[in-house]
C-alpha cells in the first residue's frame, strides 16, 4: 500500500525544484563571469582580477553543485523516500543553525534579520518532524 503524500510535502518538493532551478541560474552565471574575469586578469597580467575570476568560477562550481542537491532532495521528498526526508531534514537544519550563528555576527540589525530569516526554516523543520509527515516516509 502505497502512503498519500501530505500537500505540504508536494510544496517542498516544488519550492525545492524551485530553488534547484534558480540555484542551477545562479551558479551558471557565477560560473560565466568568473571564467571569463579570470581569462581577463591572465591575458592582461592583474593577478587580482584573476584571483576573483578564479574564486568567482569556484563558487559557481558551488552554486551547481546546490542545485543538483536540491533536485535531489526534490525528488526524494516527492517520491517519499526515507533518504529525502532525511536529506531535507538535514539542509534545513544546517540553514538553522548557520541562522543561529550568524544572529550574533554583527549589530543589533543583523541579530532582526537573521531573526526573521530562521522562521521559515523553523517552520519547515517542525513540520518535517511532526508524527504524520514522519509517517508518511515510513518513520
Amino acid at each position: 500500500m502505497t502512503a498519500q503524500r501530505p500537500s505540504g510535502i508536494t510544496f517542498l518538493g516544488a519550492m525545492y525544484i524551485l530553488l534547484g532551478i534558480l540555484s542551477l541560474l545562479w551558479g551558471l552565471l557565477q560560473f560565466n563571469v568568473g571564467a571569463v574575469t579570470s581569462l581577463t586578469g591572465a591575458i592582461f597580467g592583474s593577478g587580482s582580477i584573476s584571483t576573483f575570476g578564479s574564486a568567482t568560477a569556484w563558487q559557481g562550481f558551488l552554486g551547481i553543485g546546490s542545485a543538483i542537491l536540491d533536485f535531489i532532495v526534490a525528488y526524494g521528498l516527492l517520491g517519499l523516500r526515507r533518504w529525502g526526508w532525511l536529506l531535507a531534514l538535514i539542509a534545513v537544519g544546517v540553514t538553522v543553525v548557520q541562522g543561529l550563528l550568524g544572529l550574533f555576527s554583527g549589530g543589533v540589525w543583523t541579530f532582526m534579520c537573521g531573526a526573521a530569516g530562521l522562521v521559515i526554516p523553523a517552520i519547515i523543520l517542525y513540520y518535517l518532524l511532526k508524527p504524520e509527515v514522519r509517517k508518511a516516509f515510513g518513520q
